[in-house]
C-alpha cells in the first residue's frame, strides 16, 4: 500500500533543503540506498529550483506531494499563486541531463513537476 505525504512551503528556492529533507526521510523509510536517497534529492531539488525561479508575491506556495510504495517514490511538484504555467520547454539542458543521470522519469503537464525514482529489489 503506498504512502502519501503532502507538504506545501512558501514558493522560494530558500526552502528546498525543507524539500530534500522530506525526499531523504520518504526514502529511507523504504530502505533506499544512500546513493538513490541522494539520487531523489537531486531530483527534487531541480523541480524545486524551476518552479521557483519566477517573480511570485508573498502569497505564492509550493506544494509537493510524495507518493511511496514497494521500491518507487512518486513526487509531483507544483506551485499555485504564479499565472506562469510551467512546461517542458522551460527545461534547459543542464537541468535535462541532471535529471536524465539521477530519476528513472520525469515530466511536466499540466504545471505539475513529477519526478520518479525506482529502486530495483534484490531477488
Amino acid at each position: 500500500m503506498a504512502e502519501h505525504v503532502d507538504i506545501e512551503i512558501p514558493l522560494h528556492t530558500r526552502h528546498a533543503s525543507t524539500v530534500r529533507a522530506v525526499a531523504a526521510a520518504v526514502c529511507a523509510d523504504l530502505g533506499f540506498s544512500v546513493d538513490a536517497i541522494d539520487d531523489l534529492r537531486l531530483g527534487v531539488n531541480e523541480a524545486v529550483a524551476l518552479l521557483s525561479d519566477v517573480d511570485a508575491g508573498p502569497d505564492a506556495r509550493l506544494k509537493i506531494s510524495f507518493e511511496a510504495g514497494e521500491g518507487v517514490v512518486t513526487v509531483r511538484c507544483s506551485r499555485r499563486g504564479v499565472d506562469e504555467e510551467l512546461h517542458t520547454d522551460d527545461l534547459d539542458v543542464i537541468a535535462r541531463r541532471i535529471l536524465d543521470a539521477v530519476v528513472d522519469d520525469y515530466g511536466i503537464t499540466g504545471g505539475v513537476f513529477t519526478v520518479v525514482k525506482r529502486v530495483a529489489t534484490e531477488a
